[in-house]
């Protein structure tokens, strides 16, 4: 075995632990829910949106965010009628579906993998009916930014070509 690499364990126990100085990524990972709930509040640091597979959708998939709390808030444990509601503590990391209210915190997703930071605050106000009679959650999210992105330079295209006729022309020239 080449050095550096690590024996894979016989113990189906360790597969699902991060390594020391990771953390796991996926709905799975949370410790819970958002409360779909008129009133529940949901404040912390964002992590980022994430995609699973959802049997529930028509694409198969469905998006969600990932918030560590820095309030409480009331959350659902478990799935279906086994599901129990309870407030989680500062410091838990939920998760949040992303719908129609919801999707704009996708826009801080760039300046996340920039090292920026967010807080948001998002309120659950209530479930309105719709015109296709579907219902729909009405919620008010909001940011702060905690941390700026860093500055990134970007490629000098000053010709406006952007298309390398320039850099051929040159290479050529070089070459003669």
């Amino acid at each position: 075995m080449a050095k550096g690499k690590s024996t894979p364990s016989a113990s189906t126990d360790n597969m699902a632990r991060a390594p020391k100085g990771f953390r796991n990524l996926g709905s799975v990972t949370a410790d819970c829910w958002f409360a779909l709930k008129p009133g529940n509040i949901i404040q912390g640091k964002l992590l980022g949106c994430y995609s699973r597979d959802d049997t529930r959708s028509k694409s198969g998939k469905s998006e969600f965010f990932q918030i560590v709390l820095t309030e409480p808030c009331e959350c659902r444990y478990g799935r279906g009628e086994k599901a129990s509601f309870k407030m989680a503590p500062i410091g838990s990391t939920v998760n949040l579906n992303c719908n129609t209210k919801t999707a704009v915190l996708k826009d801080l997703t760039g300046d996340l993998m920039l090292g920026a930071e967010y807080e948001v605050h998002v309120h659950c106000i209530k479930k309105v009916d719709l015109q296709n009679g579907n219902t729909m959650w009405n919620m008010m999210p909001s940011v702060k930014q905690t941390v700026a992105p860093r500055a990134v330079e970007s490629a000098d295209f000053s010709d406006g070509a952007g298309d390398g006729e320039d850099d051929a022309k040159t290479a050529a020239a070089v070459e003669d």
